[in-house]
């Protein structure tokens, strides 16, 4: 099962200029078309127009920082850090862009690098609670998950009310086979924002993992209700249904699963699986 990511990355919505107010006026423009592509998630159109603004004028750290995010969206690591790095060279001062690289970094698998730049704003923002998400994220990717559930306990205990440090929190706790408390964190991410399938999704396999099988396939078919076609969801109630002894309905679901992302490694062990029980 994947650990949940939630895309915290700064943007800026102003941009200030010493340019003659005609090249002003135009650059403005242009960046707030930009901007609102990006919002939109035209990626590729707000990578065009911020470009077009620092051709303009390439000292304007809001447009890197801004196509750094639109790049980051787009798989462009390489070019977003480049964007990053541009804002921590011209604004040093203006440290919420290391939440940005690290993320960046994370995206890369440079577990230690991302780390260096957690660390410097842990001492920065000693209380914030992001931080500690974001170095959670680090250690599960790394599937330190014991670490991992540190971290988002601390972010927990610096803000209770962060629906994504809970969520993962549960997803920790179900690596580390507690079961208990994974229903736990789970049940406080749904109080928080209730019926959100990002979080039905993995709770479902706690009940799995308990063998409350009918209480897994409610709870994924919640989640399946609210986001269609969305392949982790249908293989794990594939999964579910295996363990039900529903086999065809297994089978279909698992299908669909790997046509919808033919690399997920776990709807290829769950089709092995199925394979096994068939022919056992």
């Amino acid at each position: 099962m994947r650990i949940i990511y939630f895309s915290f990355l700064i943007l800026f919505s102003f941009l200030s200029a010493c340019s003659p107010i005609n090249k002003q006026n135009r650059i403005k423009k242009t960046f707030e078309a930009a901007n609102q592509k990006l919002n939109d998630a035209y990626y590729d159109d707000a990578i065009a127009l911020y470009s077009k603004v620092l051709e303009m004028d390439h000292e304007i750290v809001d447009a890197h920082m801004n196509r750094g995010v639109a790049y980051y969206e787009t798989g462009h690591y390489v070019l977003a850090l480049a964007d990053y790095n541009e804002v921590h060279r011209v604004r040093p001062a203006f440290h919420e862009v290391l939440f940005n690289r690290a993320y960046t970094y994370l995206a890369m698998a440079r577990y230690e690098t991302a780390m260096e730049d957690l660390n410097t704003l842990k001492k920065l923002y000693p209380d914030t609670s992001l931080v500690y998400n974001v170095e959670g994220y680090v250690y599960g990717q790394q599937e330190n998950y014991q670490a991992a559930k540190k971290s988002f306990e601390a972010a927990i205990a610096r803000d209770a009310k962060h629906f994504d440090s809970w969520t993962n929190l549960g997803v920790m706790n179900y690596h580390l086979k507690k079961y208990e408390e994974a229903e736990a964190a789970f049940g406080q991410a749904l109080e928080l924002r209730g019926n959100a399938p990002e979080v039905l999704n993995p709770l479902s396999l706690v009940y799995l993992a308990q063998q409350r099988l009918q209480k897994a396939d409610s709870t994924i078919d919640v989640a399946i209700g609210l986001v269609a076609d969305q392949a982790y969801f249908l293989n794990n109630k594939g999964l579910i249904q295996i363990h039900l002894e529903n086999y065809d309905l297994a089978d279909s679901l698992i299908r669909r699963s790997l046509q919808l992302d033919a690399d997920n490694p776990s709807a290829q062990e769950n089709m092995e699986l199925l394979m096994s029980k068939r022919t056992g």
